[in-house]
């Protein structure tokens, strides 16, 4: 039906042109969605899925009656299955090469993943007071799970499968990955099913041990045959060659652990490496911990009670499997302390801070890249957190060098062989792979012009290290170093374009384009073209810019900017500096254009105008130039002119009272807050807010905590960052109106040859005098005809 009508998408022209139907299109999601988690947690009543079968069928029933009242045009659809390509055709994309390092680095995070899940289901046995305190809990490590899971078949759907597209393990693997999906949709739905206290504890534990087992089988399942594939890949290529000799086709394709090239392991280690048996058979064998295992273990909070040491004769220890991932949203120095000597964390502990909820309250430099790059944990809010802020407390070099240590992990000192295997599979592949991530992922969405510097260095290190012993990836990163490079060079990076719809509403011209006046030009398309100008403006912010509040500097404060300041202080807030001086012109135009008529009847008229073009920036979600253009009624030249706003009108005054009410200041700006949140895109926000809410993170939060000036005070980053998160989600959609070039050029000219503000405030003056009470009386009956 929604396809049929063209009303699928909510960007539609139907559904975004008729109140009433958009709001039937959302109920009919909302109680789709109701319906399928109720189906999803389906037990042995049906009056729930009955009662949300029924919301749906009133709220179809209510679309389509709004169809045929508009009337909306249907259209014959044929529906079928698209198929896969058959063909590889993602030259322009980088892919990861399929070869045997990169299946014994997914079985090593395959194995990692296990035993988070392990962890995550050993906590059930927890005695505790309270369902909710528990699920809590269990959701902070599903979340961590999750994280693991997203970066596992990430890598996956970047491998390059040319010349294994039709093998038979294809189809395995896609139904292996399908298990996942599943068995983590149904751990989650498990896991909300338990603060229901009427469904009994028993029950959920056992129904969430189940889950837990399929996500494991699906792991394995999905390392195993990746591994088939491996084997099957080199088979045909051997074939193809015609050669006879042995190839890697006809060994196993994840042998025990490989000699590291930078550090390779003892004789008794390589030796081990030639063994038949896989990684994934090593790590998901017997070896393992059971169910029964796991579910055995004493794991209260804060600290584990786990008194047994680790064994040291290659078997996997229950502290290995318990502690592998983190009860809280962090690591705590406790459970560090319970792991083997040689899995615990690089930094000490008074290298990093923790709050109370287990984010991170501060760290030293170095501890807090170790922390983006934990060999059993992972958080990617943090990593977002700190490459969006890191410019604020140091260079990239700097952070680049961390990197590169990071990724030449040295294993500690006097191991055995089987603890340096451990090692291997359990911190040293996992922790280079997390480098590997951060770094790619750096180059991807977190790149600036001025990290330029690194391109080379990176270069080199990914030419050499990292091609040593991640050579599935060294590719990837290679191709992404490249196109930085050429862009940093004027060759510039294809990006993401919005694409307009065929169905973009016609501009409304006026009669003659080559010569027009003001209000020649329509409210509407005013406000259409002032929209798009404006969101060009607040696309092209970038979160650099937001730092250390560098759009309050100039280029001359920012080179005399002493050494021991930040070292954002040599960037210059270029795109923030003009979305401000754009709002700045749009309320001095205003208002000049206002003050231009002598006669009270034509700036009547000129107020009710940009009323008009304000009110429909708010309906379309411009908020920005709303407000400049609510900036130039209520300033001291616009606002004083009692005559003019007597003669506007009791329906213009009333839109103009609603929009100074949404955008007023009052609670700190509380009503427009809560109508922002609710907004969908696309939006162009206040951005006077933003950078208010920046300067007050500033000005009261110091950059270093105030225990210790080595330590970073992190907590202000993860609020600055998530202002800045808040910038973007909005530049992600443009508007879909069609840009009017003759407008547009109409617009600018008369931004740059606005008065300022003192002579208008004179020109006010010259047209409405300051008047005492009394002759504003003798006016007023004059003008009545009293007098």
């Amino acid at each position: 039906m929604l396809i049929a009508s063209g009303t699928i998408s909510k960007e539609s022209t139907h559904i975004k042109s008729n109140n009433m139907l958009r709001s039937h299109h959302r109920a009919i999601m909302a109680s789709l969605s109701k319906l399928v988690l109720s189906a999803q947690l389906f037990d042995s009543s049906t009056s729930k899925l009955l009662s949300d079968c029924h919301e749906l069928l009133v709220a179809v029933r209510n679309f389509t009656s709004t169809c045929e009242n508009i009337p909306v045009e249907l259209h014959h659809i044929n529906p079928t299955i698209v198929s896969l390509p058959t063909s590889n055709n993602n030259n322009s994309r980088a892919k990861y090469a399929l070869q045997t390092d990169l299946i014994e680095n997914l079985d090593a995070y395959g194995a990692s993943m296990q035993e988070s899940m392990e962890s995550l289901m050993a906590n059930l046995t927890r005695h505790s007071d309270s369902r909710c305190s528990l699920a809590v809990l269990l959701f902070t490590q599903y979340r961590n799970f999750g994280n693991q899971n997203g970066q596992f078949l990430s890598i996956i759907e970047d491998i390059d499968f040319d010349g294994v597209i039709h093998s038979p393990f294809m189809k395995q693997l896609a139904i292996a990955k399908q298990k996942l999906y599943d068995g983590l949709g149904s751990l989650f739905f498990k896991m909300q099913i338990m603060t229901d206290e009427s469904v009994s504890m028993d029950k959920v534990i056992l129904e969430m041990q189940d889950a837990a087992q399929t996500i494991i089988s699906a792991i394995q399942a999905i390392c195993k045959h990746m591994a088939n594939l491996v084997v099957e890949k080199n088979r045909l290529a051997s074939q193809n060659e015609g050669e006879g000799e042995e190839t890697m086709g006809n060994k196993s394709t994840a042998e025990n652990v490989s000699v590291d090239p930078i550090h390779p392991t003892s004789s008794s280690s390589s030796s081990s490496a030639a063994n038949t048996n896989s990684i994934s058979d090593f790590l998901f064998s017997g070896n393992s911990l059971g169910n029964n295992d796991f579910l055995s273990l004493d794991l209260s909070l804060p600290n584990f009670n786990n008194s047994n040491d680790t064994s040291k004769n290659g078997k996997r220890s229950q502290s290995l499997s318990a502690e592998s991932n983190h009860n809280s949203a962090g690591p705590t120095n406790a459970k560090n302390q319970q792991r083997p000597r040689f899995l615990k964390y690089d930094y000490s502990p008074n290298e990093i801070v923790f709050t109370l909820e287990g984010s991170v309250k501060g760290g030293t430099l170095r501890a807090l890249v170790e922390r983006m790059t934990l060999h059993d944990y992972l958080d990617l809010n943090f990593n977002s957190t700190f490459l969006l802020t890191y410019r604020s407390f140091c260079t990239s070099i700097e952070v680049l060098e961390l990197l590169e240590a990071r990724y030449n992990i040295q294993p500690p000192a006097d191991l055995t062989p089987e603890e340096l295997e451990i090692w291997a599979n359990k911190k040293q592949k996992l922790v280079r792979l997390r480098v590997f991530n951060v770094l790619k992922i750096w180059l991807e969405q977190y790149y600036y012009e001025e990290d330029s510097v690194i391109l080379d260095r990176l270069l080199h290190f990914t030419n050499t290290s990292i091609k040593q012993t991640l050579s599935f990836s060294a590719y990837q990163l290679e191709r992404l170093i490249q196109k930085r490079k050429e862009a940093s060079q004027g060759m510039l990076l294809k990006k993401l374009v919005n694409t307009q719809p065929h169905d973009l509403p016609e501009p409304i011209l006026p009669r003659n384009l080559k010569k027009f006046r003001l209000l020649d030009l329509d409210p509407m398309e005013m406000a259409r073209q002032l929209t798009l100008m404006d969101f060009k403006l607040y696309n092209s912010i970038k979160p650099v810019e937001c730092l250390d509040k560098a759009w309050s500097r100039d280029a001359a404060s920012s080179s005399s900017s002493s050494a021991s300041t930040a070292p954002l202080h040599t960037h210059i807030a270029a795109n923030i500096q003009a979305s401000i001086d754009y709002c700045n012109q749009v309320t001095t135009w205003v208002s000049d254009e206002i003050l231009s008529q002598s006669e009270v009847k034509k700036r009547s008229m000129l107020i009710k105008y940009w009323v008009n073009v304000a009110e429909r920036c708010r309906v379309y979600n411009n908020f920005n130039t709303c407000m400049a253009i609510l900036s130039a009624f209520d300033n001291s030249a616009v606002g004083r002119l009692k005559r003019t706003w007597e003669m506007v009108g009791a329906r213009t005054n009333h839109i103009v009272a609603h929009m100074r009410k949404l955008m007023g200041a009052n609670r700190n700006f509380n009503q427009y807050r809560a109508l922002i949140h609710s907004v969908n895109p696309p939006c162009i926000p206040f951005l006077g807010i933003y950078l208010q809410d920046l300067t007050f993170i500033e000005d009261g939060n110091p950059n270093f905590l105030k225990t210790s000036k080595d330590l970073i005070n992190f907590a202000k980053r993860a609020k600055t960052a998530e202002v800045i998160r808040e910038i973007q989600q909005y530049q992600t959609m443009g508007y879909h109106f069609r840009p009017v070039e003759e407008i547009q050029t109409f617009i600018t000219e008369n931004l740059h040859s606005s008065r300022d503000e003192d002579q208008l405030y004179k020109e006010s003056l010259k047209l409405e005098p300051k008047e005492r009470d009394d002759e504003k009386i003798t006016r007023l009956l004059q003008e009545s005809g009293f007098l």
